[in-house]
């Protein structure tokens, strides 16, 4: 299958265009990252329509080994118990960048204008480690609001690619 990937960064905080949260109660927490079974979980369901396949394969061990890592930041948003997503990056301090890794929310929250503020706080997060540049991929088999997302944020494409997976 043939898909178009996309490479974005934002060079500076003040290009941020931020979202408002589109749902009350909505609160967004750094995870002690303790628990790599519930990671786990949350990139399998929140992936498995969008083909997030790279670690599927993973082990626990595997999943605490990454989670452990210094430079990984790992947050969960939720509506009072009720987890709707999460975002994760590693911020680079030797390239003065930080990579979103991964982001996403359960398909049962989407067109709730969640995907933009969760975006939001994890640039501004992204922000807070002085970074050079925030950058990010995504492709045609994220969500079909993924790119525009990314864009209306106040990100810039600087890559294009089409890749066979």
């Amino acid at each position: 299958m043939n898909v178009q990937r996309y490479f974005l960064d934002m060079n500076s905080k003040i290009d941020l265009l931020p979202a408002e949260c589109g749902i009350a109660g909505l609160v967004i927490e750094e995870s002690d990252k303790s628990d790599p079974q519930y990671c786990k979980f949350l990139y399998q369901k929140i992936g498995e329509d969008f083909h997030w396949k790279d670690r599927l394969a993973w082990s626990l061990e595997q999943w605490g080994t990454y989670l452990n890592q210094k430079n990984l930041k790992f947050f969960i948003a939720k509506i009072g118990n009720d987890v709707v997503g999460f975002y994760e990056y590693l911020h680079h301090d030797e390239k003065k960048e930080v990579e979103l890794t991964y982001m996403g929310i359960f398909k049962e929250y989407f067109g709730k204008k969640l995907g933009g503020y969760l975006l939001t706080h994890a640039l501004r997060s992204g922000w807070s480690h002085r970074p050079s540049r925030i950058w990010v991929h995504t492709c045609t088999l994220d969500h079909p609001n993924a790119l525009r997302n990314y864009i209306a944020r106040g990100m810039s494409i600087f890559k294009k690619e089409n890749v066979n997976v």
